[in-house]
């Protein structure tokens, strides 16, 4: 689980960096900075001395699903 956090971290961030890199009217800057967000929260845990509200947001692009593949196969030859 770890290993497709980081390699998801990874492949996002190489996505922007390529889209920094690349002009913003071409095709190529679309295809690597369109993100997904899937998001799970806030939670909110009422506790009697404080309230808890937890939630996380991911920001996923097309470079962070094909490293999470690279790192799936990567784990799976391994072990």
């Amino acid at each position: 689980m770890a290993l497709l956090l980081v390699s998801a971290i990874i492949g996002s961030a190489l996505g922007e960096l390529i889209g920094m890199l690349i002009p913003p009217d071409s095709f190529l800057y679309h295809f690597f900075t369109v993100t997904t967000t899937p998001a799970f929260g806030p939670a909110q845990f009422d506790l009697i001395l404080a309230k808890v509200t937890l939630g996380v947001a991911l920001h996923l692009n097309l470079l962070a699903l094909f490293a999470m593949i690279i790192a799936t196969i990567y784990y799976l030859r391994s072990s």
